[in-house]
């Protein structure tokens, strides 16, 4: 079903592109209305736009000429003088102007000169008091006068005006008829809030365009063309951007740790199978079989493990999960981590060591913090030589809280310093599948440290082993 017409009109004028040029436009025309009343109103009462100063040899020369000849003439009355041709007292381009003294009606013998023009002149002649003879320029014309002279014993005051030849932009926008100088500024002022109103509704156009993509599930949309500019739409531009990048690295995480977790449940289960297999063989002794349950009961273990930190991972890799943060002694915290890991440490004589210049408090989930802080505990004893000492060295500087693991081990590849926090990302030879590790520990580490807007890298010592530091902010 089409949609009505008026109903397609009150969508196209909720928009914001229209609103937005419509204010524009119409500010824009009040502007310009009440800058033309404004100067209508001091244009009628003042002339200054006006220029006097001495009239020119030439000028006044051809004043004082046409006032004898018109005297020398014998008219009787200016009627007769006005039907003589003007050649006779004047050439052109000048006009002859006369102003009765007694009543200061104002007549002319004008030539070539627009009413309006007229006008203006014969405003100006009757209104002012013209004590010597000057020269008036105006944008159209230039005005010369007066000089006396008498016509049958009546007084006149007698004026010449030629065209003002020299034009420029402001005299020629004042030639204009009224109506033109309003509708030009006012289409003006349409192009150019239609410009403005589009630099702003088309970038906000892209950038819903974008996001509609986005709604409808394709996370590699970007919004294009706009991200240089320096503007809040700019920032607007390059924030969506990051957060469709954001989405779309979680989503793509979220995929890699699914086939992770298919590709590692394989190994156990298959060897699961296996171990059930030849405990159900009849030929299997008792002893043997006790055997391969035991295996059957370390693989289902091993899943169980396996299982439990990916779902950890997963619930710190969802940005919409908050901690609970609270204040609590860290020290006491890698104490008592480090008394826990003390236990699996012995049995390779291990000793774990702790260097820390006094109580440390900090703000955050304690609960996460624990883990974090455990798995790389156990991660350094895990990969540590027998008889090796795994430092823990916990320090605060610059707002920073910072707490680095050493062990004594062989240390990993510098390329695979930073492929360390990816689940199950293994080094070969030294972190391979035969230590028993689920590959998630230094990963759910890593999540919970940037839950906490916190960093946490890993580097090789100088002579050997690894180091993880983790910080934290204050």
């Amino acid at each position: 079903m089409s949609m009505k017409p008026l109903a397609k009109i009150k969508i196209l004028f909720s928009s914001f592109s229209i609103k937005l040029f419509a204010w524009f436009w119409f500010i824009a025309i009040v502007s310009i209305f009440s800058t033309r009343f404004i100067s209508h109103q001091l244009s009628s009462d003042t002339y200054n736009s006006v220029v006097s100063q001495a009239p020119q040899q030439n000028e006044l020369r051809q004043l004082q000429n046409a006032a004898k000849r018109i005297e020398r003439s014998k008219i009787t009355n200016l009627d007769e003088l006005l039907q003589t041709k003007r050649e006779r007292f004047i050439k052109p381009p000048f006009n002859l102007w006369f102003k009765n003294i007694d009543n200061n009606s104002i007549v002319t013998s004008f030539f070539q000169l627009r009413s309006k023009h007229q006008q203006t002149l014969t405003r100006y002649i009757n209104e002012q008091t013209f004590e010597q003879t000057i020269t008036s320029i105006f944008s159209h014309t230039r005005l010369v006068g007066p000089v006396l002279i008498k016509i049958n014993k009546q007084s006149y005051q007698l004026f010449i005006s030629r065209k003002q030849h020299k034009r420029n932009f402001g005299q020629l926008v004042h030639d204009l008829p009224s109506w033109a100088r309003v509708v030009i500024p006012v289409l003006i002022s349409f192009i150019l809030c239609l410009l403005l109103a589009r630099s702003f509704s088309k970038p906000i156009a892209t950038i819903k365009k974008a996001a509609t993509e986005l709604g409808q599930g394709n996370l590699a949309t970007r919004v294009k063309g706009i991200t240089q500019r320096n503007d809040e739409l700019g920032q607007l531009a390059n924030s969506f951007n990051q957060m469709a990048e954001q989405l779309q690295q979680n989503q793509s995480a979220q995929q890699r740790l699914l086939g992770d977790v298919s590709h590692e449940l394989r190994s156990p289960m298959t060897r699961l199978q296996m171990a059930l297999g030849l405990a159900q063989q009849e030929s299997t002794t008792k002893s043997a079989r006790e055997k391969y349950l035991q295996r059957c009961q370390l693989e289902i273990d091993r899943l169980n493990q396996m299982i439990e930190e990916a779902l950890v991972l997963s619930r710190l890799e969802n940005t919409l999960q908050t901690i609970e943060k609270k204040h609590f002694n860290l020290t006491a915290l890698v104490q008592k981590t480090i008394l826990e890991e003390q236990f699996i440490a012995e049995k390779k004589s291990i000793t774990i060591t702790l260097d820390t210049t006094g109580i440390v408090e900090c703000l955050g989930d304690y609960t996460l913090l624990f883990s974090a802080i455990s798995n790389v505990v156990t991660n350094a004893v895990k990969y540590s030589p027998e008889n090796s000492t795994v430092k823990v060295a916990l320090s605060v500087n610059k707002q920073l809280i910072s707490l680095v693991v050493s062990d004594n081990g062989i240390g990993v590849p510098p390329q695979s310093l930073t492929e360390l926090f990816t689940p199950f990302y293994r080094v070969n030879l030294a972190r391979d599948r035969n230590s028993g590790g689920t590959g998630l520990g230094l990963a759910i580490a890593k999540q919970a440290i940037m839950a906490h807007q916190g960093n946490i890298f890993a580097k090789n010592n100088e002579i050997k082993g690894l180091s993880v530091t983790i910080q934290l902010p204050l």
